[in-house]
């Protein structure tokens, strides 16, 4: 739902978002106090939505209109707002919020909220929640709102573990549940209990009035509008608390029985009480495993005159049962901005944004948490790594004692820099980091008339965006202003920056270095004032530029191992330099993941559409999951060279296993062809792992000694066990026939003997069984993997051979019908053969005797295809060979009973 009058703007005043409200504002003390109160009412409000948007969508501009003529330093902004924005946001508010006259304008600075000092996940202006104390009713304030959640969680698990809990108040509730079990009551009649925690009195009788907007409104609209005002209200502070019952028709002071709703058909009056219930919300927490049905019951109590069975009027009774988690009187009032628009936070979003948190202990126990939420802005998520997060910022971002840094050692002492430097009077600890463009560091286009760009933080400074153009021009302002906003929000949203933030655009004329500043004005306390503020600052732009999406993060629902390591990230960084580049991997060090990388930087460096890149890989399989990123055209060889297949608009090209690749008789040479259709200007990049090389046909690529190539070392894929069953067969090519490739294995062997970039232990099981036990092996191993929670999408059970798969594929399918082939990527189990599945992964994989696969002649490419096979396991890695078949692996394992 969208709050009315505050737009989203396209500012090019700020490089932040902005918003405005089209309507005027009264600010000063005394000017608000004489103001008609709805119109007080309504502004602070307006106001209150706005910063409360800005506050959980990473922080931004407010700007509003003054109506009034006014002076802020002399009369404040009115203690009103003040009051509230301090209930939002706490003492002092000025930390989160700043507020500079201009003109006949106000512009409110807005920091990024966050979760430090015992805050919630979400800034709100009202949770929507209620609770019973004694005979009140509470708001559960946002300050509170944490420690709320947390006592449902404990109640549910109480709950679970067959615990009902006892109130102090249980001979009123129980004298409450046999009047609400009554048919009728005599009007006058005064009850023998009165209101406690599980009980309430209210007495609308439901009388006509005169509404100056509706004119006349009968009882029943009277008495609906009253009940709609309490009711759901009462809901949620009785299923919050110990469960309860509402009487509406009995006054609470005297205990009284009034009864109300005279003249009303009772099934009318009862089917409109029970819309009016509908409107609470109960909503189940994260971990909560209840069945989702719970709702309050609802009944009419006659009330009789004396001596008369006819119902003169009713007591509306309302039961009220507890709830496990949390009931919603109404939508929490939490804005943020989504879709260019202010926002409302339906309840069932609130609840799931307020209770994200960390992974579990044990997650924590085995990776460096680098940013936690403990402490992070609403939009980040977890991230977790090996490697401390200061230890990359000082290798990749060192900041010197009494100067400038600049990087890379290509730009140092060049007039571009100086002229930068001392435009920017940047002179105190900092850094100043030069890059193609940082539009596509961040995922944006880059701008074919911006040269280069420049990143200043240092001490006593905005964060600067110096772009390098050949002439200004509006145009050029529009990209610089969007290149500094979006950096500024994923320093906060994605790297988790929690101080006040602005990155303020420059343009530099090429011709005579002249530097143009932007006109936006911030606080002086938007300056990295102190040295640990530009280290915090970098730390958060490690966190942006080498982050990717790793497809272990996604099933564990947190950032895992999401950064790039820093050989990786040195490889990319020459995306722009380097035209023909040959990337050799050892297994599991994510080439393709590298690859994906690149071609979303390539479409932003050159400006591409997806027709312009064309990705080749040797198997149906990789294709397909390549298809399904949408980042550009995918084929495999074979289609590659067909003639009849137009490829007439690729520029760039990556190929990707190319290992696999191989050069047939009668076929033309794929590396010869795709030299040629590349562009003059295009890319030409081939990712590839001898390891994993399970042919001996000519593979059509250029000897080593002509590849320009770069190396990748870390294992980053697979968890330490798979990786020593791995290494075990690496060392048996290396002791196998040598040749200029077993020399260059050689050389990424020594250079990979510490490859492991974590300590994700995982598991690699093997297990011999009869011939005809295979089968039944496997099943009972996913059986297993199932029992234990394991989705259908974690496991892919590989056969040796497309022979053996086609004999066997039935067997399993009867009781596992849940499979499909590389073709039909899905959440599912997979299963197809070893060779099929080249290029992809699961997190368990079982193999059925993978050495089988190998041609007889090619029993020297046993362990290259073991290697293959074994990498394909992110975690989990199940082995089954029937007892008859040769087997050669000698590292350590673990047996199944």
């Amino acid at each position: 739902m969208a709050s009315r009058g505050l737009t989203v703007t396209e500012s090019q005043d700020f490089p932040d978002i902005e918003i405005k409200w089209s309507d005027k504002v009264t600010l000063g003390e005394s000017a608000r106090n004489q103001m008609d109160k709805k119109k007080r009412d309504r502004e602070r409000e307006c106001i209150l939505y706005g910063i409360c948007a800005l506050l959980n969508s990473g922080g931004g501009v407010f700007t509003l209109d003054i109506a009034n003529s006014y002076n802020y330093r002399r009369e404040g902004r009115g203690l009103d707002i003040e009051q509230h924005l301090l209930d939002l946001v706490g003492s002092p508010f000025e930390d989160m919020i700043e507020c500079i006259p201009q003109g006949d304008k106000v512009h409110i600075y807005v920091r990024s909220w966050h979760c430090g000092s015992n805050r919630s996940r979400l800034c709100s202006i009202d949770t929507g929640l209620r609770e019973r104390a004694g005979s009140t009713v509470n708001h559960v304030s946002p300050r509170d709102v944490s420690e709320f959640l947390s006592k449902r969680k404990d109640r549910a698990n109480r709950n679970r573990d067959g615990y009902e809990p006892r109130t102090s108040n249980d001979i009123i509730k129980n004298c409450a549940e046999k009047f609400y079990m009554k048919d009728s009551v005599e009007k006058g009649k005064c009850l023998e209990f009165g209101e406690s925690t599980n009980v309430e009195l209210k007495e609308f009788r439901g009388q006509i009035f005169t509404d100056k907007f509706q004119g006349e409104v009968s009882s029943s609209e009277n008495l609906i509008k009253r009940l709609k005002e309490v009711v759901p209200k009462m809901i949620s502070a009785f299923a919050n608390t110990d469960g309860g019952f509402l009487f509406n028709g009995i006054n609470d002071k005297s205990k009284e029985v009034t009864g109300c709703g005279s003249g009303i058909d009772a099934g009318k009056l009862l089917i409109k009480v029970k819309d009016v219930c509908k409107k609470a919300k109960a909503i189940h927490t994260s971990d909560c495993n209840k069945d989702a049905s719970w709702s309050p019951e609802c009944r009419l109590i006659k009330v009789t005159a004396q001596e008369s069975s006819e119902a003169d009027a009713y007591v509306v009774a309302i039961k009220i049962p507890v709830f496990c988690c949390a009931v919603f009187e109404k939508d929490p009032n939490s804005l943020h901005i989504e879709g260019g628009m202010v926002c409302r936070l339906g309840a069932t979003v609130w609840m799931k944004k307020m209770q994200l948190s960390d992974p579990d202990a044990d997650l924590s126990k085995r990776f460096l948490n680098v940013l936690s939420l403990r402490d992070a802005p609403p939009q980040c998520k977890s991230v977790y790594s090996i490697e401390m997060l200061t230890h990359l910022q000082e290798k990749l971002f060192p900041v010197p004692t009494n100067n400038i840094e600049v990087m890379p050692d290509a730009f140092k002492n060049k007039p571009l820099s100086n002229a930068i430097l001392i435009a920017n009077s940047s002179k105190s600890p900092g850094i100043c980091i030069f890059s193609p463009s940082w539009a596509v560091d961040i995922d944006l286009p880059k701008n074919k008339d911006v040269i280069r760009e420049a990143l200043i933080i240092s001490t006593g400074s905005y964060p600067t965006l110096c772009c390098v153009v050949k002439t200004d021009g509006p145009d050029l302002w529009k990209y610089a202003t969007n290149t500094a906003f979006h950096l500024k929000q994923k320093l906060v949203n994605v790297g988790g920056y929690t101080g006040k933030l602005c990155v303020i655009p420059q343009l530099v004329n090429s011709q005579n270095w002249t530097v143009l500043n932007h006109p936006s004005i911030y606080p002086n306390s938007y300056r990295l004032n102190q040295e640990k503020d530009v280290k915090a600052l970098l730390r958060s732009l490690v966190i942006v530029v080498m982050s990717f999406t790793s497809p272990l993060s996604d099933e564990i629902g947190c950032e895992f191992l999401n950064l790039l390591t820093e050989e990786q990230f040195k490889i990319l960084q020459t995306y722009g330099a380097i035209k023909n580049n040959f990337i050799h991997g050892v297994p599991g060090s994510g080439k393709t993941l590298i690859a994906m990388v690149l071609i979303r930087r390539i479409k932003n460096l050159y400006c591409c559409e997806e027709k312009n890149i064309l990705y080749l890989c040797e198997n149906f399989g990789l294709r397909s999951f390549m298809r399904e990123q949408n980042i550009c055209q995918c084929e495999t060889r074979v289609k590659f060279l067909d003639k009849h297949t137009d490829f007439s608009a690729v520029k760039h090209i990556i190929v990707d296993e190319a290992q696999n690749f191989r050069v047939e008789e009668g076929e033309s040479n794929w590396y010869e062809k795709a030299l040629k259709l590349r562009g003059a200007d295009g890319m030409f990049w081939v990712f590839l792992d001898y390891y994993q090389k399970c042919h001996d046909f000519p593979d059509g690529l250029p000897p080593l000694s002509n590849q320009h190539q770069a190396i990748l070392c870390k294992v980053v894929r697979n968890s330490a066990n798979v990786l020593k069953a791995m290494q075990c067969q690496m060392h048996r090519i290396m002791k196998g026939p040598q040749s200029e490739v077993t020399q260059h294995l050689k050389n990424i062997q020594f250079n990979s003997e510490r490859a492991l970039h974590h300590s994700f232990q995982g598991s690699c099981t093997t297990k011999e069984v009869a011939p005809d036990k295979v089968v039944k092996c496997v099943t009972k191993i996913l059986e297993r993997l199932l029992d234990k929670g394991h989705t259908a999408g974690d496991i892919a059970v590989l056969f040796s051979t497309q022979e053996q798969l086609t004999e066997e594929k039935d067997k399993l399918t009867t009781q596992f019908p849940l499979f499909r082939s590389v073709e039909k990527i899905s959440q599912t189990v997979m299963v197809d053969s070893v060779c099929r599945f080249s290029g992809l992964e699961r997190n368990i994989v079982i193999l059925v005797n993978p050495s089988e696969s190998v041609h007889p002649r090619l029993k020297h490419l046993k362990p290259n295809l073991l290697i293959s096979a074994y990498s394909r396991a992110r975690i989990e890695l199940y082995v089954v060979k029937s007892k008859e078949s040769v087997w050669l692996c000698r590292c350590p394992t673990m047996f199944l009973s």
